[in-house]
This record gives structure tokens, C-alpha cells and sequence, in this order.
């Protein structure tokens, strides 16, 4: 048996010890951690040099997390050697210099629209001003904020940009603006322009509030990536008469994006959350999701890209097909014959002898949800 006296002096002894090792280790550590940031020669900012260390537009962490975690995973890609084989890191701000310019004291470029399509030209600010990804051509129509002469920074504050010192995995983490910072804020003036706040006085925003996010209803439409070939990356066709919306993070209904990637033969689809940047003040109709069952992703498979979003459950996408609402029948052209929403998108079909197998569909479509909660409504009444 040890004696208690020993005890007590080994560990005087070996305590100074201990206490020098993790002391030495901190050090080490602290040593490490400044020889791996980067410095980016603002010693003047040196607060917004460190969270830039961490942030999104520096790591690039965020769609090569994403494609780690699913497309790659599938394909067995090494996503690191993919990205040093097709240089994507050149599509990430490793200096000060490539936003703010060389000398952002007399001119500071980070608030042009211009300096933001560098990198973000291939969908962000492509579809922003009304363009398809890479300016390639036009598409349906521009932001309304563009058109209304705002610019990226104008929503998005230099926090996100710069990073906030913590280490995030994708946008849906990083990006914190909405659409009620502005537009839930009375009195709120961007520009010199009186903002227009959210009306409880409109049905929909009374229905639907906490339920949809503004952008299920105020997105004008939305970018589809098909033919997406990793191993070439030649073929990408981005659509944009396809609309898809999901159960987001937030638990709130949101325009979801469809990705298909093809690699040596190989598929995947995935789908994600995505703000388009193409918001209109004209919003969808009522017709657009409560008859459009391709609309709430019905039978969609595949990936869900991010945390915590989901395909919107068959169980409420039946009661959203199955609910009452008021139609408002479009004005016919003067040559025109009468017209019926197709269950693709949100335009008006001429009634032709071309469309009678899309309209005989559309109307036995109907006939079955109403007959299904017909059959529902007294199975209810009879238990």
C-alpha cells in the first residue's frame, strides 16, 4: 500500500510539469493557427482579416462540400484534385485586391455589380439582371430590385462577405439577409426610395404567412441545371421553364433548384434550396401551385443538397392540390380561342386540336383529386 505522504509529494512534483506541457501546447497551437492564416496585408483591418480566414468566399467550402458529400461521394471524385485539375479556387477571393481593387481608398469597386460577376456570373448575378447563367443569352426577365437600380451590396451586408469568424459548410449557413429585413421594416428607405412593406391585408400573405417564404411566391422563375457532365464539364444546360418548391431548413416552403451531373456514364440528381435572385412584385397565382402538382415536386427522387430540407410530404402536397381557390380567368386574344393553364409552367395554352390530349389529362387529373376527396370526406363522416 502507498503511503499517502508519497502520493502527495509525487504529484507536487509532477504538476509544475503538466502545467508547463499544456502551456507549451497552447503556444504551439497558437503559433500554428497564425502561420495558416493568411495575411492579406490590410494590417489596418486586421478583425475583418481573421474572419475572412474562416469565410465562404475565401474556403470556397460550400458547393465543394456540397458535391463532396453526394455527386462526388457517388462518383467517387476526389474533390480536392478535382479542383486543382480544373482550377476552381480561381473563382475564390484570396486577396483584398480582387473586390476592393488595388486601391480601394480612391475607388472601392466591391459595391458594382460588375466586380460580383467575376465569380458569380454563372448564376447569381447572371439572373439578377435578367440573363441566363454566363450571360449567354437572355432570360425570362431581370430582378425587380435590379431594374429598380439596386445592387448586390445593397442586400447583402459586408458580415457575409467578409465571414463572422465561424467555419460554415454552404450559403444556407453563411447568408443571413431576407426579404423582411427591408420589406418588414416600416419606414425603411434603400436609395432614397420608400420601401413597400408586407401587407397583412392580402389574403395570401394572411394564409400562407409562416408557412411560405416570400420567394415560393415573388420569384419570377428559376434556374434548372440539366446534362451537368463533371467529367468534361462540357454539355451543362441550364433551363428555366421548370419550377420546383421544398420544404427548406427553416421548415418554410422555398423554390428548390434540380441538379443532374453525369460522370463516366454515371447519374445523379440532387435537389437544394436556392434563392434565384429573379424576385418580381407580380406573385405566382394561386392556380400555379394548387393545380400544378409538378410544381410542389411530386414524385421528385433524389439527393436533398444542405441540412434539414426535405421534399414537401405527399400528405400536404394532396391538400394542397385538394383545396378550393378562386380562379381569375385570363383575357383571351382577340383571335384566340379560350385558354387553360398548363400543368407545366405558368402560361396560358391556346385550346387547339394539338392540346386536346394535354387538356383531356389536365381535366381527368382533377376529376380524380375531387373524386379521391370525395371518397376521403365520407370515409371521414361514416368513421
Amino acid at each position: 500500500m502507498v503511503k499517502p505522504g508519497i502520493v502527495e509529494a509525487v504529484a507536487k512534483r509532477i504538476l509544475p510539469l503538466v502545467m508547463i506541457s499544456v502551456i507549451a501546447i497552447a503556444i504551439s497551437l497558437a503559433f500554428v493557427a497564425a502561420a495558416a492564416a493568411e495575411d492579406f496585408g490590410c494590417a489596418c483591418h486586421s478583425d475583418i482579416e481573421a474572419n475572412f480566414n474562416t469565410s465562404l468566399h475565401y474556403t470556397g467550402a460550400g458547393m465543394k462540400g456540397e458535391y463532396a458529400k453526394f455527386a462526388a461521394k457517388e462518383f467517387g471524385i476526389d474533390m480536392d484534385k478535382y479542383y486543382a485539375k480544373w482550377n476552381c479556387s480561381k473563382c475564390h477571393a484570396t486577396t483584398c485586391q480582387k473586390c476592393h481593387g488595388e486601391d480601394p481608398h480612391k475607388e472601392d469597386i466591391s459595391k458594382n455589380i460588375s466586380t460580383c460577376d467575376q465569380c458569380h456570373f454563372k448564376k447569381q448575378t447572371a439572373t439578377f439582371v435578367g440573363d441566363m447563367p454566363g450571360h449567354t443569352k437572355k432570360g425570362p426577365a431581370p430582378d425587380i430590385h435590379y431594374e429598380k437600380g439596386l445592387t448586390c451590396a445593397d442586400c447583402h451586408n459586408p458580415t457575409e462577405v467578409h465571414g463572422d469568424g465561424n467555419v460554415y459548410t454552404s450559403q444556407l449557413e453563411a447568408v443571413t439577409t431576407k426579404c423582411e429585413d427591408c420589406h418588414n421594416s416600416p419606414g425603411k428607405t434603400v436609395k432614397n426610395m420608400t420601401v413597400t412593406q408586407y401587407s397583412t391585408d392580402i389574403d395570401a400573405h394572411t394564409i400562407h404567412k409562416d408557412k411560405l417564404d416570400c420567394i415560393a411566391c415573388h420569384s419570377g422563375w428559376t434556374l434548372n441545371c440539366k446534362n451537368c457532365h463533371l467529367d468534361t464539364r462540357k454539355g451543362a444546360k441550364p433551363v428555366s421553364d421548370e419550377f420546383y418548391l421544398g420544404k427548406a431548413s427553416d421548415g418554410k416552403i422555398k423554390t428548390f433548384v434540380k441538379m443532374e451531373a453525369f460522370y463516366d456514364n454515371a447519374s445523379h440528381v440532387g435537389y437544394g434550396e436556392w434563392f434565384s435572385h429573379t424576385v418580381t412584385d407580380k406573385a405566382k397565382d394561386c392556380a400555379f401551385c394548387h393545380r400544378n402538382p409538378e410544381v410542389l415536386c411530386e414524385g421528385c427522387e433524389g439527393d436533398i443538397l444542405g441540412k434539414g430540407g426535405s421534399f414537401i410530404p405527399q400528405e400536404t402536397i394532396e391538400r394542397v392540390l385538394a383545396a378550393p381557390i378562386e380562379t381569375t380567368a385570363a383575357t383571351p386574344a382577340p383571335t384566340a380561342t379560350p385558354t387553360l393553364i398548363s400543368s407545366g409552367n405558368n402560361t396560358n395554352t391556346s385550346t387547339s386540336i394539338a392540346n386536346l390530349p394535354r387538356i383531356f389529362l389536365y381535366h381527368l387529373k382533377s376529376f380524380k383529386r375531387l373524386t379521391g376527396c370525395a371518397t376521403r370526406a365520407r370515409k371521414q363522416r361514416n368513421t
